[in-house]
């Protein structure tokens, strides 16, 4: 990555639904702003050109989601910043309409440029729509948001790319990365009173970096590499069971299970954890899996490189390593980031994030195999994953 000095470095405010979200969103703008600091929990003043925020509002109902999102573009500032974002998920899950007008209001926008696909993963928007390959079908997901937008009093505008944003809401249809190319040249035309909050995937995101001129750059990984993956979804579990010998399937985070893990990541230099656990509702799971996983964690030492699965999963693995942020700086491709985690008894390692839907069934095999996920050896002179 070409430096940049600070000060000609646009200031970035974004508000992500979950942390996964947070990280690939801002993996996009790095080349452009920099690293960027993602932080999570109580709302809390943060210094820095580029912040990233997880609001964590997916899992959270309507209106608690609403006051978590315009209480962090307070904390933020988000009308303020030179680039605002809001960062929706490419399949609309959680509560889009909700959260962009209390983004809108909280932050005193005129303009918000919605356009949510995300081409590279196949998430279009088409006739207001968001369309994604679902079992081999292209399916209609989330809400419809000029509906709901305009349902909750705002001015919607749906509109193709490269057409001219409306004051108020302009929803755009997008199905390539050139259609979000011209809808961000379009909304750059906006006067200089213009509050523009941009909303989008990583999709949208990417696009603002290419028409600032900035160039992605694919970190290496270090070994030895941890993969840990609290996700059910099925797109993650084909891909560890893909992964061959380097998937290990766990009953717990037992002590004997740590030692197993430890002798693995001795003897291969790259193993992918997943819990084989009993069936239970969401939330239970979800409480089970973060406990088992931080028993794990406390046996073992800091691998060079975490690999992590689901938004959750990262968050709290985070918490119970004492984790206070983590500084995105770079991608390994558009929806994978690569951060350093800031704090806590790992601090230092280089962090892979990726949804629980993301990938095809062989992602995560290609990713622990050299070159990305190199041998300690080869990499002497390299910077444990950074970009420079």
């Amino acid at each position: 990555m070409t430096d940049v000095a600070t000060f000609d470095r646009p200031r970035l405010r974004l508000v992500a639904d979950d942390l996964t979200g947070a990280l690939d969103t801002a993996a996009e703008f790095v080349p452009v702003v920099g690293s960027v600091r993602v932080a999570w929990g109580t709302p809390r003043p943060l210094a820095g050109r580029a912040i990233a925020f997880d609001a964590a509002t997916r899992e959270v109902g309507a209106d608690e989601a609403a006051a978590r999102v315009a209480a962090a573009a307070r904390l933020l500032d988000l009308g303020r910043a030179e680039i605002a974002y809001l960062k929706l998920d490419s399949l609309l899950r959680g509560h889009a309409a909700r959260e962009i007008a209390a983004a809108i209001e909280a932050a005193g926008i005129t303009h918000a440029i919605v356009a949510p696909a995300f081409p590279y993963q196949n998430r279009r928007t088409r006739d207001g729509r968001q369309w994604a390959p679902i079992d081999g079908t292209w399916t209609a997901t989330g809400e419809d948001l000029p509906v709901a937008l305009t349902a909750l009093g705002f001015a919607v505008v749906r509109a193709a790319p490269g057409a001219a944003p409306a004051p108020g809401i302009t929803v755009f249809d997008a199905e390539t990365d050139v259609d979000l190319d011209r809808i961000v040249a379009a909304a750059r035309t906006l006067g200089p009173g213009a509050r523009v909050l941009w909303c989008g995937s990583g999709g949208l995101a990417g696009a603002l970096a290419r028409t600032a001129g900035g160039t992605s750059t694919t970190p290496e990984l270090d070994r030895p590499v941890l993969g840990l993956f609290g996700t059910d979804h099925p797109v993650t579990q084909s891909q560890i069971d893909r992964a061959g010998p380097r998937a290990l399937r766990l009953p717990d985070g037992s002590p004997a299970s740590a030692a197993r893990l430890a002798k693995r990541l001795d003897d291969d230099g790259a193993v992918l954890v997943a819990f084989d656990l009993p069936r239970l509702a969401r939330a239970e799971a979800a409480e089970r899996i973060a406990r088992e996983m931080n028993r794990l964690v406390a046996g073992l030492d800091a691998p060079a490189t975490l690999v992590c699965g689901g938004g959750e999963t990262l968050r709290a693995l985070c918490d119970g390593l004492g984790a206070e942020g983590l500084d995105v700086v770079g991608r390994i491709v558009p929806g994978v980031p690569c951060a350093v985690l800031i704090g806590g008894r790992w601090s230092g390692i280089d962090v892979v994030s990726k949804s629980g839907a993301f990938g095809d069934p062989d992602f995560l095999a290609r990713l622990v195999t050299p070159p990305l996920g190199r041998e300690p050896a080869l990499s002497e002179t390299a910077s444990h994953g950074r970009t420079a």
